[in-house]
């Protein structure tokens, strides 16, 4: 197997990927919550108990900084802010770790 062939198969992935990919899934686990609210789904349910707790906790800065009367539109208000920032803040921080 020749070098060439070998890089094509065993693409090696940069610091910064892994960075971008912890602050991708942060934003999943938020994102799915919004789904959840949105879809008004059973809160008893394990899933999205469990979700709900792992998103509050990763939303934590961003909870309650938008107060509209509507609680669908505070959770994606708040909740999709949070998962935007993290998604900037992963793009941000994986551009520097690779660039070092």
């Amino acid at each position: 197997m020749t070098t060439e062939t070998r890089t094509r198969f065993y693409h090696r992935r940069a610091p910064g990927d892994l960075v971008f990919l912890a602050t991708a899934i942060i934003a999943i686990i938020i994102i799915g919550h919004i789904v959840f609210v949105l879809l008004n789904a059973n809160g008893g349910n394990d899933i999205v108990s469990t979700d709900a707790d792992w998103a509050a906790w990763f939303a934590t800065w961003f909870l309650n900084l938008f107060t509209p009367d509507s609680h669908d539109l505070n959770v994606v208000l708040n909740y999709g802010l949070a998962a935007v920032c993290y998604l900037l803040l992963g793009g941000i921080l994986r551009r520097l770790i690779n660039d070092l």
